[in-house]
């Protein structure tokens, strides 16, 4: 299972933002050092969304394990294409087998995440367009690093960012404390707090 990229994007993003924000209130120095950490944390964001890969196995008796197919083959066959089509950067195709996947195992959190990454992926870095995959995963497994990660972008990318703060804190609590996914999903709870403290006084 793959993140999509634009974990990695909003990481940059986040990063980029708090150093403009910093900078604006006076605060030079940490502003300087937040904008060239920006690209490690983008890297980090990158390798700990992969990371996030291993964390994200259904817990046994839920309704993942419940609805697996019996043609387990076939379903195998259809998430190794997708993961192939995705590696290669054909979206479109690998959304196309992740919506093929998800009809052949409609209980898979995993897949409805990947389906949501590949959406989002196919449509250039716009998380709506996986919006309804991600919340099909978390009513699966509301717990569901994956698609926690997808969503709580989602929020960030559409500047509800006190949601997004929620969603960070609920995902933080699952990650090892001193993780790299940790300190990422950290990064990110910090600056949607900071943006939802100015946007909301702004108001």
């Amino acid at each position: 299972m793959t993140l999509l990229p634009v974990a990695a994007t909003v990481a940059l993003a986040a990063a980029l933002g708090g150093s403009l924000w910093l900078g604006r209130r006076g605060r030079e120095l940490p502003a300087f050092v937040l904008l060239a950490a920006a690209p490690l944390v983008a890297a980090g964001a990158w390798v700990g969304a992969g990371a996030l890969s291993g964390h994200a196995s259904p817990a046994p008796g839920n309704a993942e394990t419940a609805s697996a197919p019996a043609s387990g083959g076939s379903a195998e066959r259809l998430r190794s294409e997708a993961e192939d089509l995705r590696a290669a950067k054909r979206y479109d195709a690998a959304r196309d087998a992740y919506q093929k996947l998800v009809q052949v195992t409609p209980g898979d959190a995993d897949a409805w995440a990947d389906l949501a990454d590949a959406q989002g992926a196919a449509a250039g870095g716009d998380l709506a367009a996986g919006s309804a995959a991600i919340d099909h995963a978390l009513a699966i497994n509301p717990q569901h690093l994956k698609a926690l990660w997808l969503k709580a972008s989602l929020e960030y990318q559409q500047q509800r960012y006190d949601s997004a703060a929620r969603l960070w804190e609920q995902l933080l609590a699952q990650l090892p404390p001193d993780s790299s996914d940790a300190r990422i999903v950290r990064a990110n709870l910090d600056e949607s707090r900071a943006l939802a403290a100015k946007t909301g006084a702004a108001r």
